[in-house]
């Protein structure tokens, strides 16, 4: 009888060592598998759109803007949008002004055209005999 129960302990010591290292195992592979979701969420992530750049340029009249991508100029606008009139920006800062507008709504994948009010808003105060 003693035998009898120390053959049936030493079994459930055996069951209980196995069943251990099963645990371990699947808590490794746990462990792995995050590991390379996290790592594939990241290089994901890595994989983002470039951004858009506005770039400033003056001009023998005045001032324009581009939008470059990749070295590509996707929107080129040497005159002041959305008015009746075809003239260049009158300084750099109003052309930023609007050119940072159009840059913003481009990178958000929304309608970057610009209303006329949007754009006598950023020229400088003498520019307001723009028809409104």
């Amino acid at each position: 009888m003693i035998f009898g129960n120390f053959d049936h302990t030493n079994m459930m010591m055996t069951n209980i060592k196995i069943e251990k290292g099963i645990l371990w195992v699947s808590l490794l592979l746990l462990l792995i598998i995050i590991l390379l979701l996290h790592h594939s969420i990241i290089t994901i992530e890595d994989e983002e759109e470039p951004k858009a750049e506005l770039e400033i340029f003056q001009s023998k009249n005045g001032w324009g803007y581009q939008i470059v991508m990749r070295q590509k100029v996707l929107i080129y606008q040497p005159t002041i949008p959305a008015i009746d009139t075809i003239m260049p920006f009158p300084d750099e800062v109003s052309t930023r002004k609007v050119g940072l507008l159009v840059l913003k709504r481009f990178n958000a994948h929304r309608n970057f055209s610009v209303s006329k009010k949007e754009v006598i808003q950023r020229l400088p105060c003498h520019y307001n005999f723009i028809d409104k």
